[in-house]
C-alpha cells in the first residue's frame, strides 16, 4: 500500500504556533533535529507529512500520531526512516519540499502488523511444561465425503497452540483420518449409514472423557436426530463449546438448546445465521451489528458473524475485525477459524478467544494471499501461515514480520 501526504507550510505554521501541538505530535528527537536545521518550519512539516503517509500506508489509526507512537529519524546522510513503538522499520520513506509544500511518500509492501492490544493476551510458554498444559481440544463431526472439514479444524487448533487435538468421527472415515491426521488422536464412533444418531450418545460421552474444549459441527452432516443428540451432549459436557457448520444447522430445529449452556461460541456465516434467526440475508447484511448484538444478548452467547469485517459480540462487548481478504472466501476457511478459536478457548474467555481467533485467522489469510494471490488461496494455506502470525507475536520486536523473501 502507498501512503502519500502533502502539508501546506502556511497552514502548518499556524498549527505549530501552539505549543500544545508541538508537544502532542513531535518527540524530543524530532524537535531537536528540526531546531538544528536552517529551516525548522520546513523540516517539521516534512516530519509531520511523513507521519501521515505512514499512517495511510500501514492502515493505522491517527492515535499513532497523537500518542507519538511513530517517530521519524534520519541517518547520517539525512535519509529518513521511522520507528513504531520503538521498533525500527527499514522501508521506503521519502520527504521532499517544493515551495510552500512538504511532501512525503511511504511504501508498505513488506510488513504485516498486529494491533498491540492482542499481544498482551497470550502468555509465553513456561520452560517446565507439558502438552496437557495447553488443552485437550476435541472436534466432533465428520461424515462420508466430509473428512476434510474436521481435519482442517483439528490441524488449525494444533497450529494455534493446542496441546492435544482429538477427532471424534464416524468409524467409516476414521481410516482416512488416521492416515491424514498423524498429529491427532482419533476416537471412532460406530455410526449407522455414516451419520450420527441418539444411539451414539454413550460412545460420544466416553470419547469426551478428559476433554477441555469441544468444537461441534465441522463436516458433521445433517439428520433428524442431531438436534436432540447435541442437546444431550451439551447437558453433560462442562467445558467451553464452539458450534459451527452442521452443528448450527442442527440447532435450527430447536434453538432452545442455546439456553442449556451460556457463553458458547457460535460461528455462523450469513446463511447459517438466517436459518437460526429466521431473518432474511438482506435483513442481516443491512444491519449486521444490530442483529448480531441483539442475538448474542438474548441468548447469552458469543456470536461470530462471519463475512467482510467479521463481527464478534457477546451482547455487551463488540469487536469488528479488519484482517482478512476476499481470497479467504474458499471451502474450509470457516473450519480453520473454528480450530483456531477452539484452541484459544482453553486459554482465554469466550469473547476474547473469538476476538483473537478471527484476527489471527484473517492475518494468516492476508499473509497467504500476499505469497500466493487471492485467487490461488485455499483453506490449508491459512493453516500453513498461522505460524507466521505467532512469530509476529513472539518476535523480539513484538510487532512485525518481514516477508520480502516471498517477493
Amino acid at each position: 500500500m502507498l501512503g502519500i501526504d502533502i502539508v501546506d507550510l502556511r497552514d502548518f505554521e499556524k498549527k505549530i504556533s501552539k505549543d500544545l501541538f508541538l508537544k502532542n505530535i513531535f518527540t524530543e528527537n524530532e524537535l531537536s533535529y528540526a531546531k538544528n536545521k536552517s529551516n525548522t518550519l520546513q523540516t517539521l512539516a516534512g516530519i509531520f507529512a511523513a507521519k501521515e503517509a505512514i499512517v495511510k500506508a500501514m492502515d493505522l489509526k491517527l492515535t499513532y500520531i497523537l500518542r507519538k507512537r511513530i517517530e521519524i529519524l534520519h541517518n547520517k546522510s539525512g535519509k529518513p526512516y521511522f520507528k513504531i513503538d520503538g521498533n525500527i522499520f527499514k522501508k521506503s520513506l521519502s520527504i521532499a519540499h517544493d515551495g510552500n509544500y512538504a511532501l512525503s511518500v511511504c511504501k508498505n509492501d513488506e510488513y504485516f502488523f498486529i494491533d498491540s492490544y492482542f499481544d498482551i493476551n497470550l502468555k509465553k510458554r513456561a520452560k517446565e511444561t507439558n502438552k496437557g498444559d495447553y488443552g485437550r481440544i476435541a472436534f466432533w463431526g465428520g461424515s462420508k465425503g466430509m473428512a476434510g472439514s474436521i481435519y482442517m479444524s483439528s490441524m488449525a487448533s494444533l497450529r494455534s497452540g493446542a496441546g492435544l487435538s482429538y477427532i471424534i468421527c464416524p468409524k467409516s472415515i476414521s481410516n482416512i483420518l488416521q492416515i491424514k491426521s498423524v498429529e491427532n488422536i482419533i476416537r471412532e464412533i460406530s455410526c449407522d449409514n455414516f451419520f450420527y444418531s441418539e444411539k451414539n450418545l454413550k460412545e460420544i460421552k466416553k470419547a469426551l472423557d478428559k476433554i477441555n474444549v469441544l468444537c461441534i459441527g465441522p463436516g458433521m452432516g445433517q439428520n433428524q436426530s442431531l438436534n436432540l443428540l447435541i442437546k444431550k451432549v451439551l447437558l453433560d459436557f462442562k467445558g467451553p463449546v464452539l458450534i459451527d457448520a452442521d452443528g448450527l444447522n442442527a440447532l435450527t430445529k430447536d434453538i432452545s438448546i442455546l439456553d442449556i449452556k451460556k457463553d458458547m461460541v457460535l460461528t455462523p456465516h450469513p446463511m447459517e445465521f438466517s436459518r437460526l434467526t429466521k431473518l432474511s440475508i438482506d435483513q442481516i447484511q443491512n444491519n449486521r451489528s444490530e442483529v448480531a448484538i441483539n442475538f448474542a444478548k438474548k441468548h447469552k452467547q458469543v456470536l461470530v458473524l462471519k463475512g467482510n469485517k467479521t463481527i464478534v459480540t457477546d451482547g455487551v462487548r463488540t469487536y469488528i475485525n479488519k484482517t482478512g481478504n476476499p481470497g479467504m472466501a474458499t471451502a474450509g476457511s470457516g473450519d480453520v477459524l473454528s480450530g483456531i478459536i477452539s484452541s484459544l478457548l482453553y486459554r482465554l474467555d469466550p469473547f476474547e478467544a473469538a476476538k483473537l481467533g478471527v484476527y489471527i485467522h484473517g492475518l494468516a489469510g492476508d499473509i497467504a494471499s500476499f505469497k500466493l494471490s487471492e485467487e490461488s488461496l485455499i483453506a490449508s494455506d491459512i493453516i500453513d501461515n498461522i505460524h507466521e502470525v505467532f512469530k509476529i507475536f513472539r518476535s523480539n520486536h513484538g510487532w512485525y514480520l518481514s516477508i520480502s523473501r516471498y517477493r
